[in-house]
Formats: structure tokens, sequence, C-alpha cells
């Protein structure tokens, strides 16, 4: 025990009755789980086979039983499982099931187009569109809710009532279930038959969960109910880590703790073990702006070593981003620092195309925890690539069927009969219709122009000029969905041919793009040693020695679509989890441009930076009072100021500069 820390050794050393452990970033708390079963079994005698250990996912569930068999290789007969692993565990005692009756993520895709195809809804059935609406069936799901009254945020509310229920209905018909069936029949399963859930309360009498905050309504039932009159209910989270709402988690289950056991004891693991001291301090003053939370302080346990600084870096747009990411890189790997100890993280996956694209560009491997975005395979790039194909002379049916009512020119399908289409032909056939006919010479004066551009023009050209914006908005109103996501695709697809001078060079590059992506997905599990790109979501429960955030900006950090307080709180907390993936090294990068738009920085690397009075820089004394997030001006050079958890200032940890080059601001006295 002599290298745990007190609170450590109290939650290691806790036997009978309920216990919540908050446990900050790199505290420690796999180590915790694993010497407190230990503990249960050489010290208390508990029998290895009355454990259960429940964990989010299969990875963490098989590295936790890894970590404990090495402690204790002689010992065999704890259940280390996800939810979803233990649940159908006791289901197949109860009922028989196999793993034949649960349906496949590829089957439940397929279900999901099927469904819409013959309801004639007009969505396009793209992976990210699917798999956005089967995490909204998991929520109306495991909220117990009703579809009718659900509020989807990607189809209209009577459309996902339907694709709800007759999804359902196959299920059902069909004898299959999904994992979100498993926790509602396994709860019904305890509830309706109490003696099945005595005979499992025998058998799991002490209850470990990792992950707690992560945690969602109905998982906590059934894990209240399996504790029992027992009640020896060891849970293990963050509420400021929190960061699952979609999924129905939510830290206020945390605080529930205490009124549902009012004799649970709570352990803080307050000592980080990861990250240096200035990014615990950064990432503790961002998130002491959330309100509800439990209130607790954490401090590195690092703190007496060598300081690096934590680089907040202005740069014009999102090309001098990713080329400086690139040189950073690059430098880093020179100084012997492996790739795979290098993330960069970003907010959605929509921003992980440009900064690929120049990873394989100049070489340098990367891996993506998330799929990165292909956005040159979504409809509404399709379209715009319709349109150009059709300025180049291209006379396909297929092509002119994709955008000649986008928006839309009232041309019905049987006026384009035949492989190919003439206009000559489609004026023929309205002919006594002036309003069409001039719809189709101002489409086939479109064309002419769109010949004539460069790729960004003539992107450009067809959102404002032939009105594919308007056409998308209006899409995306009649199906009640937010039509930012399409928005930002085109923005993107824009950004991506502004280098580009020809249609055959941005063509070419988007064909590289797609098939180097394609091969680089087939290579991710084999290559070891690369960069993780992935986002700030999926980058929890991971850490690496040097961490980049791109775009910390308004809108994107915190979300557009965030907007009350419990929203933007959430988005406080993801920002928080990205900041805390690093050991020492961080670069957050603040664009004043992103996709041909400026862009404030985000207000949380404002809340990283405190006001002050009187402060000496260098050789300069600084003079200056503001509110939080204040910048000063020394040489017409841009300053933010930090200071420690004492509120002395020890060390500058942020550097800003207006021009291009860095700031490298000394410890002052």
């Amino acid at each position: 025990m002599n290298r745990f820390d007190d609170n450590q050794i109290k939650a290691i050393s806790h036997y009978n009755g309920p216990l919540l452990v908050v446990a900050g970033p790199g505290s420690g708390k796999t180590t915790v789980i694993t010497h407190r079963v230990q503990n249960l079994i050489e010290n208390h005698h508990v029998k290895p086979e009355n454990i259960l250990v429940i964990t989010y996912t299969r990875a963490a569930a098989e590295e936790m039983h890894s970590r404990f068999e090495t402690l204790m290789p002689y010992s065999h007969g704890v259940c280390f499982g996800t939810f979803h692993s233990v649940f159908f565990r006791i289901l197949r005692a109860a009922y028989q099931y196999s793993g034949s009756d649960i349906i496949t993520e590829g089957d439940k895709y397929d279900l999901i187009r099927k469904i819409i195809q013959e309801n004639h809804f007009n969505y396009d059935s793209q992976e990210d569109f699917l798999k956005n609406i089967i995490s909204e069936i998991s929520f109306v799901k495991c909220e117990n809710s009703i579809s009718k009254n659900y509020t989807s945020k990607n189809m209209k509310n009577e459309d996902f009532d339907i694709l709800y229920r007759s999804y359902n209905k196959y299920l059902i018909e069909n004898n299959k279930l999904d994992f979100d069936d498993m926790l509602i029949d396994t709860y019904e399963l305890f509830v309706n038959r109490p003696d099945i859930l005595k005979k499992w309360q025998d058998i799991f009498k002490y209850i470990l969960v990792d992950e707690f905050q992560d945690i969602n309504r109905l998982q906590y039932e059934i894990v209240k109910l399996l504790a029992g009159k027992r009640r020896n209910i060891f849970v293990v989270g963050d509420d400021d880590q929190s960061v699952y709402s979609f999924r129905g988690a939510s830290p206020d289950i945390m605080k529930e703790l205490k009124s549902d056991y009012k004799d649970m004891d709570m352990i803080y693991l307050s000592v980080n073990y990861r990250c240096s001291q200035d990014i615990v301090c950064c990432a503790d003053r961002i998130i002491r702006h959330n309100t509800k939370r439990f209130d607790k302080k954490i401090v590195s346990a690092f703190s007496g070593e060598k300081r690096e600084r934590i680089h907040v870096i202005p740069v014009s747009d999102q090309k001098e981003e990713y080329a400086d990411i690139i040189a950073r890189i690059m430098d880093i790997s020179k100084k012997g620092i492996p790739f795979s100890q290098i993330a960069v993280l970003h907010r959605t996956n929509m921003e992980s195309r440009g900064l690929a694209s120049k990873l394989m560009e100049y070489n340098i491997p990367f891996k993506a925890n998330d799929s990165v975005q292909n956005i040159f395979t979504h409809f509404v790039s399709r379209n715009i690539f319709d349109y150009i194909y059709l300025s180049l002379g291209d006379r396909s049916r297929k092509r002119f069927l994709s955008v000649i009512n986008r928006p839309n020119r009232y041309i019905g399908r049987d006026a384009l009969w035949g492989e190919e289409v003439n206009f000559d032909a489609l004026r023929e056939f309205y002919k006594d219709n002036r309003r069409i006919q001039n719809n189709i010479n101002i489409f086939e004066n479109d064309l002419a122009r769109i010949k004539n551009l460069k790729p960004y023009a003539a992107v450009n050209y067809i959102r404002r000029a032939c009105g594919y914006d308007d056409y998308i908005k209006e899409y995306a109103d009649y199906r009640g969905i937010d039509k930012a996501d399409y928005l930002d695709i085109l923005d993107d697809l824009m950004e991506s041919a502004r280098e580009f001078d020809s249609y055959e060079n941005w063509f070419s590059y988007i064909k590289e793009y797609t098939e180097t992506i394609n091969e680089q997905k087939r290579k991710w599990d084999k290559d070891k040693d690369a960069v993780t790109i992935t986002t700030m979501h999926s980058a929890k429960g991971l850490e690496f020695d040097q961490v980049f955030i791109l775009n910390a900006a308004e809108g994107i950090t915190p979300h557009k679509k965030s907007v009350t307080e419990s929203e933007l709180e959430e988005e406080r907390r993801i920002f928080y989890v990205a900041v805390t993936r690093a050991r020492y090294g961080l670069y957050i990068y603040t664009p004043r441009v992103i996709y041909g738009k400026t862009a404030d920085v985000s207000r949380f690397v404002h809340e990283m930076i405190i006001d002050y009075d009187v402060l000496k820089v260098g050789n300069k004394i600084v003079h200056k009072r503001y509110g939080v997030g204040t910048i000063t001006f020394v040489d017409d050079k841009r300053i933010g100021v930090m200071f420690d958890e004492t509120g002395v200032v020890k060390t500058l940890s942020i550097e800003y500069s207006l021009g291009n080059g860095l700031i490298s601001v000394p410890e002052s006295d």
C-alpha cells in the first residue's frame, strides 16, 4: 500500500456498504478497482465468483481483467464485463437466448434503410444519418419514452415515430434483440420475477461499477435491484467527465446516489498522476465555471517537476492551422516521441478531413478512433459534382435527375426520357409552359457559366446563384432537422476546392483522398505507431504525451447547437476531457477564420486566463485590470496571463501573438 495516496488506500480498503469514489482524470481509478477486488478476496475472503465488475466497453473490461490477472494470476471467477454482456448472461440463463438472437449492427442499418424506403421517406440513408437515428432509438428505449412524444433531431417527429414502431415490430416478429432490449428485458425480468432477482443477488454480492458518470437511468435501476438489501455497491466516476447525454447519461444520477443510499460514504481521488501541473491548473479553471458538479480540487502529482507551457496558438485560418500542426508533429517525432503518443482532437467528425489530407500528404501515419468523414461521398457533395459534370458536357439522365429539381424547377421525370437528355428536346416537351421553359434556359445558362469557373467559385455559384443552399434549407426545414449540418458540409467542400485551379486537379485529389482513406482504414488496426485523430468524445479514457486541439472557437466548442445551460455545461465537460488527455504537451488552436467565416476564440480558452493587477513580464511591468479572460498588450504583442492554484503568478503558460510567430513568455519573478 506504500505506493498509494491516502484516498486511494481508503477506497481500496473499503469492505461493506455503499461507496461513491469521485475520481478525477488520471487519478488511478482502474488501479483502485483492481486492488479493491484483490483486497476483498485476500483480506475479507470474499469468493471471486461473488464479485461483479462492470465497465462500459469490451476493451475496458478486458484491460481491467488483464490487470487483475497480473495482480492475482492464481484467482479466477471474478466477473468482468460490460452492462450488455452481464445482462445478456442473465437473460440467457432465464430464456435460453443465444448470440444469434441479437440483431447485428449491419442488419440494424439495413433494416432502418428498408423502413425508410418502404415508407417513402425522403431522407438520404447515409451511414452518419443512420448512426444518428439508431442513437435516437436507443435513447428513447433507455429513457422509457414514447416515440411520438420524442422530438427527433434527424427526422420529422411523425416519421421517427413510424420508423421506431416499425423497427421494434420487426424485432418482435423475428425474435430478435438489440442491446437496449437487453436492458429493458433484464429490468422487467427482475421486477416480475423476484426469485430470479434473488438468485443473481446471491451470486453478485459485491458490485463495482466503473465510469459511473456514463450510466443511464435504466442501467442504474438494474444495478440498484442487483445490490438489493446488501447494498454493497462501489461506484467510481467523475461528474466532470459526463459527456454522453445523447445516450441518456447524466451527472445528476451520481448526485442521486446520496438520496438513494443516505449512509453512502464519498471519497475523492484528487491527485492526477497523468497531467503536468499547468494542465491540471488549466483544466480546473475551465471546469469550475460549471455549477452542477461536486466541488473538488484536483492537484498534479508532478508539481515539483519542470513545467512545459500550454500553447494557445492563434492562426489565420485552417490552412495555417494544419501547416503548424504538421510542423510540430514532425519536430516532436525528431525528438524521439513516437507517433502513438500524439493525438489530434476535434469536436465534430467533419473537422478531421482537412488534417487527414495533410497527414497523408506528408506521409505521417495516422489512425482514427472514429471514422474520418469522407464528405465527398455525402449526397450534398454528389449533387455539387453532378452540377459540375453536367456543365462539362455530361448529359446522362441520372445526373439530370440528381439536380434538376434541386432547387425545384418543376421539371417532371417523364420529360427526361432516354439515357441522355437534350435541352432542345426538353424545351420542346414544355413548349406550352413559358415558366418552365424559362427555368430550363436559366439552368442551361448556369451550366455554361459553371464550366468556366474555378472549383471554389463554382461551388459558391451553385450554392448562391443556382439556389442550392435555399434547397438544402427547405429540405432540412421540411424534415424537421438541423440545416447547419448540411451547410457545414458544403462549407468544407468549398474549402477543399479553394487551392485547386481546375476541376481535373480537384477531382484527382478527391479520388486520391478517397482511395487513401480507404487504405488507411485497412491499416489502422495494424499500424501501432501512428498519430491518433479522434473526437473529444471518443478520446475519453485515453492519454497521450502530446495533444493538439483543433478549432477552439465559438460555434464549434461549445457547439452552436448547444444553447441551454445544461448543454453548455456538457460542452465545457467535453473540452475538459480533451484538455486532460495530455500528459505534458498541449496545443490549442484558435483560427480567426473557419470555412471562410470569422471565428471568435472559444469561451473555454478565455476561461483559462485569469485577471491581474500588476505583473512583471520579462523586463516589462504590465498594469491592467479586466475580468476573466483578460488579454494584455505588450509592445503590440498579445499575452494571456496564467496563475497557479494559489492565485500567485508563477508561470505564464499561454502564448499569444498578433502575428504569425509565437511569443515565448518567460517565468516572472
